[in-house]
């Protein structure tokens, strides 16, 4: 199987619409538009491409909305391995009668593992290994549609919780070598580029660092006022940039 998504990157305030010449203050700062094909290891991962494919060729339906990749957002590009994750907007796993379902919009949806039979008769399984950029991955004991895309030549540490299910076969405009360049928030407050650079914001990374880390801290103070700690378990990698998908489809 193909896929293909079409992907944009917002400007530094979040925004995508045209704006007149006079009006754009930095020339760098415009939106990133990409195209990406994706191929699937129907093969090696069928239940992983079983269920990805369910997300994918979703009927458009405004008054019963079903969850599509249509509507995922990159959230988060992970400091320690390099994976890309993506999810779909609006789709959380809850408990219903002592058992975990997704929920989308009102809608329950049965939750189910994307795991692979490892005990074939012809005992000639082999899990493809996490050794190079562009494969796609889902984490083995995730109950969402989430999914990742590696971003380094090697994540070897992904290979015993994450399952590779396919790969990027076209990124004609650069997408992965573009997204490790947006600044990101990390687990202590800062900001860094996810490709371990720092990040040169107005008056340079010290002050980029030191405003965000202000800022962190005057919600995270209020935030424990009320008894909400969950700013202090903020990701690593967390884009500073609307990094989501604007359509798919089958090839």
């Amino acid at each position: 199987h193909k896929v293909f998504m079409d992907i944009r990157i917002s400007r530094r305030d979040g925004t995508f619409y045209v704006k007149r010449p006079e009006n754009i203050e930095d020339p760098s700062d415009e939106p990133v538009y990409a195209h990406l094909v994706l191929g699937l290891y129907g093969n090696n991962a069928p239940n992983c491409v079983r269920q990805f494919l369910n997300y994918v060729n979703v009927p458009f339906d405004l008054d019963n909305p079903n969850p599509s990749y249509s509507t995922t957002r990159f959230s988060t590009l992970d400091t320690e391995t390099g994976l890309l994750i993506g999810g779909i907007s609006g789709l959380d796993v809850t408990t219903l009668a002592g058992g975990n379902v997704l929920q989308y919009k009102g809608k329950v949806i049965p939750a189910k593992l994307w795991l692979e039979n490892t005990k074939k008769e012809e005992d000639t399984y082999k899990a493809i290994l996490h050794d190079r950029k562009g494969l796609l991955t889902h984490r083995n004991l995730d109950l969402t549609p989430s999914f990742g895309v590696t971003t380094r030549t090697s994540s070897s540490s992904l290979d015993s919780t994450h399952t590779v299910f396919g790969c990027v076969l076209e990124d004609n405009d650069g997408f992965l070598e573009k997204v490790i360049d947006i600044p990101a928030m990390t687990s202590d407050g800062l900001v860094s580029k996810t490709s371990n650079e720092p990040v040169n914001v107005g008056g340079g990374t010290a002050v980029a660092s030191s405003l965000f880390t202000a800022q962190r801290r005057v919600f995270r103070d209020a935030a424990k006022t009320f008894g909400d700690t969950r700013l202090d378990r903020l990701p690593d990698g967390k884009l500073l940039r609307r990094v989501e998908v604007t359509q798919v489809g089958s090839l």
